[in-house]
């Protein structure tokens, strides 16, 4: 077989067995790793793919070699980040190939989006006792060529609450809640949501709700621009890299998850009712759910 005719039976066999079984997740901070595929950075909103290709060891033309390795890698690259792009978790019950499914427009925006992607790392591997060439590849979540832009104005379109609201879960936390705030004269300007400890997971549009389920902030208007650049929620894995985020502005709410809404997602943290009354009364006075200063602090 001719190693052209063999790049293309590879990608054939890969293209299957990958749309055959969706890869596991797992969450490692704020990196969440999709098999052996890539990753998503939730916390500077980059998704990766990686590909590898072999070094064909009968072409006497080193450059060549590695040329056609390269190739084969970054083909490989692309199709595992647009598996990866796939399952960004989009909302409570939605991921990106969920509004794929649903819309022949949005899966053609999201295939020419992940063909836009650039390379960022490229290094010689050795594989099996064989050379190879790794290539990683990247794409951003958030910006004017972010995948928010295909996907956040749907969510927008479709941003309508349940009729009943969505069961939660609490339950008691290891780390100690930071204490409750009153409102003071200095007008709050942003809210850090403490959820910790929770499982909570990152999501494109995540919600704030009540112990009873219903939304207390999240529904994105069409227009939010703000939210397209730079996403609904920023998220954090501690508190001071929370307060450090230029989201937090000078003189953050701090408030403690008390739950998590039990929906597939688990990306909607719940407040206390309590904290759902200081929250509101702050907001009323600065309006800094509006500009989506929100960050959620998870583990």
């Amino acid at each position: 077989m001719r190693y052209g005719a063999m790049f293309i039976a590879l990608a054939v066999c890969a293209t299957v067995l990958a749309q055959s079984k969706p890869p596991q997740s797992q969450m490692v901070g704020l990196v969440e790793k999709i098999g052996d595929k890539g990753k998503i950075d939730w916390q500077y909103g980059v998704i990766y793919g990686k590909g590898i290709g072999a070094i064909p060891t009968s072409e006497p033309n080193k450059a060549k070699a590695y040329l056609k390795a390269r190739r084969y890698a970054v083909m490989m690259a692309l199709e595992n980040l647009l598996m990866v792009t796939d399952r960004v978790r989009v909302d409570a019950t939605a991921y990106a190939e969920d509004f794929e499914v649903q819309n022949e427009r949005i899966r053609t925006e999201v295939r020419g989006f992940v063909k836009g992607a650039e390379v960022v790392s490229e290094r010689t591997i050795t594989l099996n006792g064989a050379p190879a060439v790794e290539v990683t590849m990247a794409v951003r979540m958030y910006g004017e060529d972010g995948l928010s832009r295909i996907l956040i104005p749907e969510v927008a379109s479709q941003s309508a609450e349940p009729a009943k609201p969505l069961p939660v879960v609490t339950k008691p936390v290891s780390q100690p809640a930071p204490p409750a705030p009153a409102v003071s004269g200095n007008a709050y300007t942003s809210v850090i949501i403490d959820a910790r400890g929770l499982g909570i997971r990152p999501a494109m549009s995540p919600k704030i709700r009540r112990q009873d389920g219903s939304e207390v902030w999240g529904t994105v208007s069409v227009s939010a621009d703000f939210a397209i650049e730079q996403g609904i929620v920023a998220y954090a894995k501690t508190l001071e890299e929370a307060k450090a985020n230029r989201r937090a502005g000078d003189n953050p709410l701090i408030l403690r998850a008390v739950g998590y809404a039990k929906t597939p997602g688990r990306c909607d943290p719940v407040l206390s009712d309590n904290d759902v009354r200081l929250l509101l009364t702050a907001n009323e006075n600065s309006g800094f759910l509006n500009d989506y200063r929100v960050i959620f602090v998870v583990d």
